[in-house]
């Protein structure tokens, strides 16, 4: 026989307990990835510190023939060591003269690791822990739930996004698992040990378990049918469920997914989105337009925030007077249309919005009332930089207000007359700022994108058009394909779906990446048409969209959410004499609302989900058709016959699986074997009983299997045939006896 080398024995001698201590460091860095998106909870020495303890105490843990004393101090040194590594401290240094000042040199050199070295102290001790728990299925079994049931209501209830840790440890498990049931098949039967040693058993069912779990991430996404208890219970006390992950909602009272409708907090956007067609107002209006509310400058890589516009000075708004406007909103020069909105609650909408609404730019407030109040305007406030009316009032909300404003005319021609990279206004900067953290690869695709645009204005449309023509529309992104920390980075690479957010915010990235000032704007599309001017406005037609501001120009708004078209008149010839009612694609809902994916996107989508699907059979379909043509093949089979070292069945170890088989069912037939009994010791007993088995066939039986068993040497043929013959008589002899 070929001997093995030193490294290959070393390494294979304990590998069930190697991989168990890799896979169960696995399951522990996912609580720290967790708890790491926590705000506030740790700072980010904590978690590298925590991640190189538990790397280090894993992988000393892992080394075989480590006497248990060594090894604790090998893993306390790496705490140690760890910690003062990230933290950079350098040792104090101290005369010893006696023993008492030993103790203050290692006080004050431990000092300096606190309190770092308890969280690394605690990862170590908590890893020794976790080790010696899961050593059962139960236990197992246990934590699995447990970790699942923690990280799913963690991930259902705030903004973090949980699913990759959630599968890790499902993944995790399942291995974990399956070496535990081959630790105790070995334990059972003690000359079958290269069963666990041979790739070729391991292979196959690694390949197995990933190819179903990856499957399992192809499969469309279903609703829920019931609603939590939580939840319910919430309803049954008339409370609403607070939002998280969503930018464009307000609140929930189905549970689970964002509700569509005018959102206050933009700091973290994305997430399902389920649509509230409750009427928000009505507006009649001499043109149609979006109904703009506030914009946001500064991209955080989660969310928006309007941090560059809170110092903006705001002056109160006083009644038919224009406003003042920001020079590079609104040029002199610029042709505009005056449009006139008069918009009005719906009755049954109790929302306290932080603006009013008009169409852009707004020039002057005509009217505000509220039953039982005056028309006056203190609760108004103007911000020219935002172009935002800010209602200041909390307590209460207007039942209808009048506003004309002053819509651009977007006359295209003059504006491809700018160059490529026209000099940027002062006073936009906080319109260019991009975090540090954004991946170049976002800037990448906007410089391949624009190449071929030869003005500033065609590099905007190019990625507009993009945007809108690739990627499927869609109020259920699969937020579980996502992996990078950047919304945007993870909507263009990896989600490649979306609504009015992603698309919007993808845009101003984008466009700010190839040096042009952007802001994002939120406020509610159209809404549905009726007659005469009139738009019925609904929580389903919250919305988001971009404004660009050229030089000369001013802030000029782009759509780049597929399926949506902004009302934008390039020319005096376009524009209407009456109220435009714009077409749409279904007929029973306006091309300006939320609700109207892109068919064609849609197609897209559903062909790429078939593709995955058909790729994840055809995966599996492959690997089931090499373990049936490789089935005699795989060493899990080896105690039922077949011998490695010469490739022939090996006529002991089929009489061993006949024994099996036999001890199996008399084991439900309620002949029991205690621990401390032998094979033959039980056989008499049960020959002896009452209404027992045959003695005289017990008793051939148990002969076959001492020689099969002790003797060294092969049963005969016509021996392996007298043991399956007589199996099968006291089986079926059996079905007519009971036991004693």
């Amino acid at each position: 026989m070929e001997k093995q080398p030193w490294w290959h024995k070393t390494l294979m001698r304990d590998w069930e307990n190697q991989v168990s201590v890799f896979l169960t460091g696995l399951i522990l860095l996912q609580y720290i990835t967790w708890l790491q998106q926590e705000d506030g909870v740790w700072l980010p020495e904590t978690v590298v510190i925590m991640k190189l303890t538990l790397l280090a105490a894993a992988v000393i843990e892992m080394i075989p023939s480590l006497h248990w004393t060594l090894r604790r101090l090998l893993q306390l040194t790496s705490a140690l060591s760890a910690t003062s590594y990230i933290l950079g401290i350098e040792p104090v240094g101290r005369e010893i003269s006696k023993l008492r000042d030993l103790g203050i040199l290692i006080h004050d050199n431990f000092m300096q690791l606190t309190p770092f070295i308890w969280f690394a102290i605690s990862v170590w001790l908590i890893l020794l822990a976790v080790l010696k728990i899961m050593r059962t299925k139960r236990m197992i079994w246990l934590v699995l739930v447990a970790t699942v049931t923690v990280m799913a209501i963690r991930d259902s209830y705030s903004s973090l996004h949980l699913w990759k840790q959630v599968a890790t440890v499902i993944l995790c498990s399942l291995f974990l698992l399956i070496i535990r049931h081959f630790t105790e098949l070995h334990k059972q039967l003690p000359d079958t040990r290269f069963i666990l040693a041979s790739p070729r058993t391991i292979l196959p069912i690694v390949l197995l378990v990933s190819s179903v779990v990856y499957v399992g991430t192809l499969a469309p996404e279903v609703k829920a049918v019931l609603t939590d208890p939580y939840t319910m219970w919430s309803g049954l006390q008339g409370r609403q469920l607070s939002l998280f992950n969503n930018g464009s909602s307000t609140t929930s009272s189905s549970g689970g997914d964002s509700v569509s409708g005018y959102s206050s907090d933009d700091s973290s956007i994305g997430g399902q989105l389920t649509l509230d067609t409750a009427p928000v107002m009505s507006v009649i209006s001499s043109y149609p337009s979006y109904w703009r509310g506030e914009t946001r400058s500064s991209y955080t890589g989660d969310g928006w925030t309007a941090q560059g516009q809170n110092g903006v000075l705001l002056s109160s708004v006083p009644p038919s007077v224009s406003l003042l406007q920001d020079p590079e909103s609104i040029p002199g020069g610029l042709r505009t249309i005056e449009v006139t909105q008069t918009m009005t609650m719906a009755s049954d909408s109790e929302q306290n919005l932080p603006v009013l609404f008009g169409a852009y730019a707004i020039d002057s407030v005509q009217s505000v009332s509220r039953e039982g109040r005056d028309g006056n305007f203190p609760q108004l406030q103007w911000s020219s930089r935002a172009g935002e009316l800010r209602w200041k009032e909390r307590r209460w909300y207007p039942d209808s207000y009048t506003i004309i404003s002053k819509v651009p005319i977007v006359d295209e021609a003059e504006l491809r007359k700018l160059p490529a990279e026209p000099p940027i206004p002062p006073g936009l900067g906080e319109y260019l700022l991009l975090p540090e953290t954004l991946p170049s690869r976002v800037r990448e695709l906007a410089l391949q994108v624009t190449r071929s645009g030869t003005n500033m204005y065609d590099k905007v449309k190019l990625i507009e058009q993009y945007l809108a023509n690739t990627y499927p529309y869609t109020t259920n992104p699969n937020e579980g394909v996502g992996n990078s920390p950047d919304f945007v980075d993870r909507f263009l690479f990896e989600i490649k779906e979306g609504y009015c957010d992603y698309y919007s915010t993808a845009m101003a990235v984008m466009v700010r990446s190839i040096g042009l000032p952007s802001r994002w704007v939120k406020g509610f599309a159209t809404g549905e048409a009726g007659g005469e001017g009139i738009y019925t406005v609904r929580n389903a037609d919250a919305h988001s969209w971009v404004e660009v501001n050229f030089p000369g120009f001013g802030w000029i708004p782009f759509e780049p959410t597929s399926g949506f078209v902004l009302p934008v008149y390039t020319s005096a010839e376009e524009v209407p004499t009456e109220p435009i009612q714009e077409a749409s694609p279904e007929p029973e809902v306006s091309s300006d609302s939320e609700t109207a994916p892109p068919p064609i996107e849609e197609e897209k989508g559903s062909i790429s989900r078939l593709s995955g699907w058909a790729a994840g059979i055809a995966v599996s379909a492959v690997l089931l058709s090499i373990l049936w043509i490789n089935r005699r093949r795989i060493p899990v089979l080896q105690h039922i016959g077949f011998n490695n070292s010469n490739g022939q069945w090996d006529i002991n170890r089929k009489a061993a699986l006949e024994f099996d088989r036999f001890f199996r069912y008399a084991k439900r037939r309620g002949y029991s074997r205690l621990k401390h009994q032998t094979v033959r010791e039980a056989l008499f007993l049960w020959g002896d009983s009452e209404k027992g088995m045959g003695k005289d066939d017990l008793e051939s039986l148990l002969m076959i299997f001492e020689k099969t068993r002790y003797s060294g040497s092969d049963i005969t043929n016509e021996e392996l045939s007298a043991v399956r013959g007589k199996v099968q008589e006291l089986r079926l002899g059996e079905n007519e006896r009971t036991p004693s």
